[in-house]
């Protein structure tokens, strides 16, 4: 007799788990169990990726003085970069979290770096070489506007990070780095591999507010793509205030 196969329906506590996780910036000091960052980054090692090549690896970091200095790194060499490159946008175009003049930037940078006093982090890597066990096509971006199947691959790991983290009650963050050099010598990362994002987790030390989502039936096509709802000309400057006014003050942005 075969066995009986049990379907999961479990929708209710995803939407609970999905509703109640939010990019938090700023813990409290009570720490995180060794027991939870494994499960975290065993849940997230189930990710899909291209032909199940798995080229992730996860960096445990509970050390104050190792998280304190990855700070120091994205502070000087991310977060200018980013800062610097988004002056290049109109002002009230520019994402709230770098909308402020350059005789802010000292005080700006400081103020972005609360995640710093997280208990624990998870600095998520990858390794490219493991892409070969894809199709080569998905290595690169080979026609106009594609996107790598090692991108896709590497953003389901980070958002199963975020999500482990928030069924165990645990709040986190998705720090983005560019550079390599500084991560590299604060955590021993040897070439070719690489880190693609920083996630401080902890308790959250304040409650933020709702999440801010675009009605879903704007978003929802049926049979075929309805044109009706495409954002066409000025309607997208629309658009873009429209998300920046919501984003203001989750960032702490200028007004």
């Amino acid at each position: 007799m075969d066995e009986e196969i049990i379907v999961p329906n479990t929708y209710d506590a995803l939407m609970e788990t999905l509703m109640w996780r939010r990019s938090i910036r700023k813990f409290t000091d009570e720490p995180v169990s060794d027991e939870d960052l494994m499960k975290i980054v065993d849940a997230a090692h189930y990710a899909m990726s291209g032909g199940n090549s798995q080229p992730w690896e996860f960096v445990i970091i509970k050390d104050k003085k190792t998280i304190h200095e990855l700070a120091d790194v994205y502070a000087n060499d991310d977060y200018q970069f980013t800062y610097w490159l988004e002056q290049q946008r109109a002002p009230e175009y520019r994402h709230p979290y770098f909308n402020y003049p350059p005789e802010e930037l000292e005080e700006q940078r400081k103020r972005a770096l609360g995640w710093a006093d997280a208990p624990a982090m998870i600095a998520i890597c990858y390794d490219p070489r493991k892409q070969f066990g894809s199709v080569l096509s998905a290595r690169a971006n080979l026609a106009d506007g594609s996107v790598s199947v090692l991108s896709c691959t590497m953003g389901h790991v980070s958002m199963l990070v975020q999500l482990a983290a928030a069924s165990l009650g645990l709040s986190s963050a998705r720090i983005d780095t560019n550079s390599q050099d500084g991560y590299r010598k604060v955590l021993g990362i040897p070439e070719p591999v690489r880190l693609y994002v920083m996630v401080p987790i902890g308790h959250r030390a304040y409650q933020p507010g709702p999440p801010r989502r675009l009605p879903i039936e704007e978003l929802v096509h049926y049979e075929k793509y309805d044109e009706d709802k495409m954002i066409k000309g000025d309607m997208f400057l629309k658009h873009l205030d429209k998300i920046r006014g919501q984003s203001k003050g989750s960032y702490g942005g200028k007004k």
